[in-house]
């Protein structure tokens, strides 16, 4: 059986160890620049700043508020759209405008399996054309040769021209983000842009 007193001294070491905890300073840098951000969008987003592995929402479309960040810091754009890729605002200066032009989940996943298609269709026939070419330089000479490589060749310009709509598929339906010096959009505030 414990004695009180080391159960006192139990008690005391807890409650020091969890004044020291509320007494720890943040071990976060405190951001050393500030702008007053404005984003245009066509559709619902969130603003996020990325410090090392973590991230934090800093604000929602329009967002017309001051933010708080380092020059460095990496930050990027989330909703219902494909991921845009990180940008920093840097020096962009006191007032700051982002334009955001966001894409498509379907069009995207449209445009890969379109190219990815495409593409397998057109390497394979290509491949089955070779060997039937050759097949026929070696003169079987039973005719199958020719219906095999007329058909790849069909093939494969159909793999082309899926591959041909996919890749710009996929490049009109990502999302992009300009960050632009704003230095008349005191009167925007609380508007955001819907374009359909």
């Amino acid at each position: 059986m414990r004695s009180p007193s080391s159960f006192l001294g139990l008690v005391f070491l807890l409650a020091t160890s969890g004044a020291r905890a509320e007494d720890a300073p943040d071990p976060r840098p405190t951001p050393k620049a500030e702008a007053f951000v404005h984003i245009e969008a066509d559709a619902p987003l969130t603003l996020k700043r990325h410090v090392g592995r973590f991230g934090e929402d800093v604000c929602a479309a329009p967002c017309d508020r001051v933010i708080r960040f380092d020059p460095p810091d990496r930050f990027s754009v989330e909703g219902a759209f494909p991921a845009a890729r990180p940008f920093s605002l840097g020096d962009a200066g006191p007032r700051v405008g982002l334009r955001v032009d966001t894409g498509s989940r379907a069009g995207m996943a449209a445009g890969v399996v379109s190219a990815a298609l495409g593409g397998g269709a057109a390497v394979l026939s290509s491949l089955v054309f070779m060997l039937a070419t050759v097949g026929d330089a070696l003169g079987s000479g039973d005719g199958v040769e020719d219906s095999v490589k007329y058909g790849c060749l069909g093939a494969a310009i159909g793999g082309g021209v899926a591959m041909a709509v996919g890749i710009p598929l996929i490049v009109v339906s990502n999302t992009t983000v300009e960050v632009l010096p704003d230095p008349q959009r005191g009167a925007a505030r609380g508007m955001v842009t819907f374009r359909f």
